[in-house]
């Protein structure tokens, strides 16, 4: 049987993570940006017993997403019906900044000239009012050939009711242009909006050539072994599906995360959890609630992909964030990174400070620090780096590093308040689990501000997002639009169709290998599947997503209504947008951390030096720390892939899944 492997590319590490029998082998290396694939190859070599050793590569990988963000995309082309070629530029009324004099609405990457018009037209229940000819697809062919794109998206008026004309164009085409990659928008979201459904399959048309030629790069250098992508709403995609519709796994790698978090909880006992993911270029965060992950409809480049996603929200401050000194003489950080080359100053090449050189100077990290003395750093360019633009700002070194840090604090906690308490969830309520490189470092002064209770860092939380790949299952989703008003006997309709979508997923799911990572072939748990229903008032422009419960559906959308935005509308009527089933197979539970030693007293904290003088820094070796042990602030718990900060005054307790950190009483 194939050994599990869980590789996690962000935007200055990868990171790679080995399951066998609940034992873990963590591996932690710089990202190569002109060509992410060598540091996955390095990555998994790095873990293989012998390089023929049978691997189940599950991979959470960024490739379309900064193709997308930086506009590094192939020709795409998009067919649609006649006089609905603008469709996909107008939009919605929707307006990001309500006062721009000169707004910048994003297009999705299908320009004009590359837009054919289909002579062809459905009505909303299927009827064909003008009828797609032999004739009519032909045409298309031809000046689809005229325009040589490297991708074609079709997206029609009402295909989710009747697809057979999207199909019957994309025929044409497959058989015409072979090798041209062509996305249906009825086979990717079959669901209503023509808008977000179009925008959609053009993204997935524009990143498929991409993802495929990335995903075929690793494939044939892996030898014996699979690579499967990690589907943004958590859970692993066929390779067939992964093949014809990557959009899917568009957000996989903060998606790894959020499973592994979920996977805490779990163990833990918790029932909500806000996921707090601080990496080198970025932040995400999530709430995790009732066992259940939160998922929506994305949103990329301020364009819309509908496709379900773990609900993150992300920011640009991560480790490798710039900090300057803006036109009025204020402090700023991100969103602009250093990345992973030049990176940080402490890293030898670059020259701007950011967050991390502040953590250098302000002594958090150390020069054997980063993965655990493997990755040495430079504190006296972090210092010489934050110098220069101290003076900018008139201020001290400690004052400039200790402002960074502020205002990095203040970004993240914007972040976090997005994700409770604009969404009536009392921060109070929900512990943060601090992960990425970075994460360990802000956690206890994001508690602090935002009134959470408490902080937890899981074992290895610069591997956190690979860990969640590396114990995830096999998962399948099915969609059915609809858009009809409730009433009991629809709702018992509704019912029906969910049960049937249901089997229609949890069949999908068995045509799947089950690779849970062991040996003796053996499935890794059960599969489960469940439906829900988006239900919205009429009128509104988006839905809820109500999960099947003997609970009537009205009752729970209007209490998920209130929960959600504060108000309800007695006496409007209800109506059904969507059916959605999934299935899946849970994978592995979170394996518990060994004891480093025996008893439940902590070593003798090190000293270690700040390089801008001051008092000495206390800092301790997390392997070193026995299950039971409580720390007391200010302290530096330091471990291969990241380092926690404990401030004055706080209390930390070596538990078997996380270290616990609360303000101390003593």
């Amino acid at each position: 049987m194939a050994v599990r492997i869980g590789i996690d590319t962000g935007g200055t590490f990868t990171d790679v993570v080995r399951q066998e029998r609940g034992r873990l082998t963590v591996h932690k290396l710089p990202s190569t940006k002109d060509d992410p694939s060598r540091a996955v190859l390095q990555g998994i070599a790095a873990v293989r017993k012998r390089p023929d050793e049978a691997v189940d590569v599950v991979h959470g990988t960024t490739v379309g997403l900064n193709a997308v963000l930086e506009g590094k995309l192939p020709k795409t082309a998009f067919v649609t019906n006649r006089g609905f070629v603008d469709l996909i530029e107008i939009g919605r009324q929707e307006r990001s900044e309500l006062y721009a004099l000169e707004p910048d609405r994003k297009t999705p990457p299908a320009p004009r000239e590359l837009r054919v018009e289909a002579a062809c037209r459905r009505a909303a229940d299927g009827t064909a009012i003008e009828p797609l000819t032999t004739r009519e697809i032909a045409r298309i062919v031809r000046e689809l050939k005229k325009r040589k794109p490297e991708a074609i998206a079709i997206g029609l008026l009402h295909s989710p009711t009747a697809p057979q004309d999207e199909r019957a164009i994309a025929r044409a085409i497959r058989s015409a242009m072979p090798a041209v990659r062509v996305t249906c928008s009825a086979e990717l979201w079959p669901a209503l909006g023509e808008y977000e459904r179009f925008s959609a399959a053009i993204l997935n048309a524009a990143t498929a050539p991409l993802v495929s030629a990335y995903t075929e790069r690793i494939q044939s250098q892996i030898g014996n072994g699979t690579l499967r992508l990690f589907r943004s709403s958590t859970g692993i995609l066929p390779a067939n599906e992964a093949r014809a519709f990557p959009a899917r796994a568009m957000f996989s790698g903060p998606a790894g995360g959020v499973l592994a978090t979920q996977r805490l909880c779990e163990a833990i006992g918790i029932e909500r959890a806000a996921a707090f993911d601080m990496g080198g270029t970025s932040t995400d965060v999530c709430l995790v609630e009732d066992g259940r992950i939160q998922t929506d409809q994305g949103q990329i480049a301020g364009l819309p992909l509908p496709l379900p996603t773990v609900d993150v929200h992300t920011v640009g401050c991560g480790g490798g964030s710039i900090a300057y000194c803006d036109r009025g003489g204020a402090l700023r950080v991100g969103p602009e990174s250093a990345g992973a080359d030049p990176g940080p100053a402490c890293y030898g090449k670059g020259e701007e400070p950011t967050v991390t050189d502040a953590h250098v100077a302000l002594g958090h990290l150390g020069a054997a620090t980063l993965l655990g003395g493997g990755f040495s750093i430079d504190p006296s360019r972090s210092v010489r780096a934050i110098e220069r633009l101290a003076k900018k700002l008139s201020l001290s070194v400690r004052r400039t590093a200790e402002g960074i840090l502020a205002v990095a604090d203040a970004s993240m906690a914007r972040a976090l308040l997005r994700i409770t308490g604009e969404r009536a969830v009392d921060p109070a309520t929900a512990p943060l689990v601090c992960y990425g490189g970075a994460g360990g470092l802000h956690a206890a002064r994001l508690c602090a501000q935002l009134g959470m209770p408490e902080a937890l860092a899981p074992m290895h939380p610069g591997a956190f997002s690979a860990l969640g790949l590396a114990l995830a299952g096999d998962s399948a989703e099915v969609v059915e639009a609809a858009l009809e008003p409730w009433s009991q006997a629809n709702e018992r309709q509704w019912r029906a169709r969910g049960a049937q979508l249901r089997k229609l997923a949890a069949a999908q799911l068995d045509g799947t290998p089950s690779t849970d990572g062991e040996p003796g072939g053996k499935r890794s748990l059960a599969a489960t599947s469940r439906a829900s229903f988006v239900l919205r008032y009429r009128g509104q422009g988006q839905g809820l997503a109500i999960e099947a419960t003997k609970e009537p559906l009205p009752r729970a959308f209007e209490r998920a209504h209130e929960q959600r935005f504060g108000f309800v509308q007695p006496g409007t009527a209800i109506e059904l947008v969507r059916i959605t089933a999934r299935a899946e197979r849970r994978g592995k539970p979170l394996p518990a951390s060994l004891p480093a030693a025996a008893g439940s007293r902590a070593p003798k904290p090190q000293l270690r030096k700040s390089p801008i003088g001051g008092a000495p820094i206390r800092w301790l070796r997390r392997d070193e720390l026995p299950i039971g042990a409580t720390i007391f602030g200010p302290c530096v718990i330091e471990e291969a892939t990241a380092a926690t900060l404990l401030p004055s005054g706080w209390s930390a307790r070596i538990e078997r899944f996380a270290i616990r950190m609360r303000k101390s009483t003593r």
